[in-house]
């Protein structure tokens, strides 16, 4: 084999080996977008203005759920004392938060910052607490706003 063979060789699998670097990283940075900023099918329906109503079912005591309230994700917990809606959104870089129903806490999975029903920072890098919004239990309904 000539050297000038082997150099074409070479240049060819570095192309490919270029091409496989570059789709790969789009996949995870893809992904990472995807976690970071969820679209409203992960994170459920609701209207852009107004109240949000969702039907009881689908909170049961002691669990929760993420519902779009006027643009933005709030996680809706139901506990034996009553409803609370929180805004899903970290202070500190913006990831979406979830109930850690063991822990009873809600919880950022970017930092590992805490926080309580009330969006009240227990622990964690978040500068501010979280928003919450009136919410009620009207029937067999949840209202949010």
């Amino acid at each position: 084999m000539t050297a000038e063979i082997k150099e074409g060789r070479r240049s060819f699998l570095n192309l490919i080996l270029a091409g496989a670097l570059v789709v790969g990283l789009g996949v995870v940075v893809n992904t990472i977008f995807k976690f970071l900023w969820p679209t409203e099918e992960v994170i459920g329906g609701g209207g852009s203005a107004g109240a949000t109503t969702l039907p009881l079912a689908e909170v049961p005591v002691g669990g929760a759920k993420t519902v779009r309230h006027q643009g933005k994700p709030y996680v809706v917990v139901r506990t034996p004392s009553g409803i609370h809606a929180i805004n899903a959104i970290c202070t500190h870089l913006g990831c979406v938060v979830y109930w850690d129903a063991q822990l009873k806490k809600l919880a950022c999975p970017c930092h590992t910052a805490f926080f309580d029903l009330n969006g009240t920072i227990i622990t964690g890098p978040a500068p501010s607490p979280l928003a919450t919004t009136t919410v009620k239990i009207a029937g067999d309904q949840i209202i949010i706003g």
